[in-house]
């Protein structure tokens, strides 16, 4: 792999090499040095409100279990979902229990995951044998798990306006992308190509004044939406703003989470690398007063409409850039610095992580 430095001048720095978006060897590395040192979204909080709620699932390549052992705000635990006796399953899907039961020899572990019980097994200290513990806490709605975090999920999250805890999970869906993750996370964390790409979304938004912060895990892109004008009514806009002024704001924390939240909305985004040309990105939607059937429910057939125009729209733009970055022409590019500091913060991230393990 081609060694690469990202210039913290924006205006004299040249983004990744194309090999990184392209060769295999560059996401087996980020399988190994970026995906399990950050904070990946898990579950819902809901799920393991009370005490005995589990959810297994999987966090950067690694089964993960996820439970809730007591009330309080720390009483959520999360562990390698592998029993320690012969790396039997420990949990599938999520619901309630009292115990943790291995699904191979029936060894059976408590909600602090310690070993009390393991049939058969004479001399055995019970105290000796423990679940292998993982970094897990809740923020909103949302639950994470790391499995060897550089930061804290505080600091991951210190600039990043925390949605509310109650709102309500709606639906959920897979966008399938034929480009890696790293193209897709570079085109959503620039508003340069709304007005090309994105013509609906760009009638939407106020492009003049869109803005990008970024910040030490995170960044920030902002935009007024435009106005409501004469010719116009508030029905036939998807996003009518109801005050001057009103904002969208889309969040990002490295590497692959974004966090789009308007008018009491919350859409997660995340992007999970399949291949180097291939990512699926999962979309999940929150509200504070969810509809009864979403299917149905015009308001939220136009936000799903528009969100599954955009994605396509993104799909297509991303699957042409990763293409081309395999092409002879490919050169590390160049930034916009008006318009491509969240690219730059986020590459600046990447290469952060590749020189802390050579």
């Amino acid at each position: 792999m081609e060694p690469f430095e990202i210039d913290a001048d924006l205006a004299r720095a040249r983004s990744l090499p194309p090999g990184w978006y392209t060769a295999p060897e560059a996401l087996a590395r980020e399988r190994r040095d970026v995906f399990p040192r950050t904070w990946q979204l898990a579950t819902r909080a809901e799920l393991v409100a009370e005490v005995g709620g589990y959810v297994a699932t999987e966090v950067a390549g690694e089964p993960v279990l996820i439970a809730r052992a007591a009330e309080e705000p720390d009483g959520l635990r999360a562990w390698s979902n592998v029993c320690p006796h012969r790396a039997g399953p420990l949990a599938s899907g999520c619901g309630r229990r009292r115990t943790i039961q291995c699904g191979y020899h029936g060894w059976t572990f408590d909600l602090e995951g310690r070993l009390v019980r393991a049939p058969e097994a004479e001399g055995l200290d019970l105290a000796d044998v423990t679940l292998r513990p993982l970094a897990v806490g809740a923020w909103g709605p949302l639950v994470f798990v790391a499995l060897d975090p550089a930061a804290s999920l505080a600091e991951t999250f210190a600039d990043v306006t925390e949605p509310a805890a109650d709102l309500r999970w709606v639906m959920a869906r897979d966008y399938p992308v034929d480009a890696g993750w790293k193209v897709y996370v570079d085109n959503y964390l620039e508003g340069y190509h709304i007005p090309v790409v994105h013509p609906e979304l760009f009638k939407e938004l106020d492009y003049a004044n869109y803005r990008t912060v970024v910040s030490r895990w995170s960044s920030r892109q902002y935009a007024p939406m435009r106005p409501v004008t004469a010719k116009e009514r508030a029905s036939e806009r998807v996003y009518a703003p109801e005050f001057e002024g009103e904002e969208a704001e889309y969040y990002w924390a490295f590497p692959n989470l974004m966090l789009n939240l308007y008018k009491g909305l919350l859409q997660t985004n995340v992007v999970l690398p399949l291949a180097p040309e291939r990512c699926v990105v999962r979309f999940e939607w929150y509200a504070a007063e969810p509809p009864r059937d979403p299917a149905t429910d015009p308001k939220w057939t136009r936000l799903v409409e528009m969100s599954d125009l955009v994605q396509a729209q993104d799909a297509a733009i991303c699957a042409a850039v990763q293409r081309n970055l395999a092409s002879r022409g490919a050169r590390r590019g160049f930034y916009v610095p008006a318009r491509e500091a969240g690219v730059h913060h986020f590459h600046r991230l990447l290469a952060e992580c590749a020189q802390a393990r050579d």
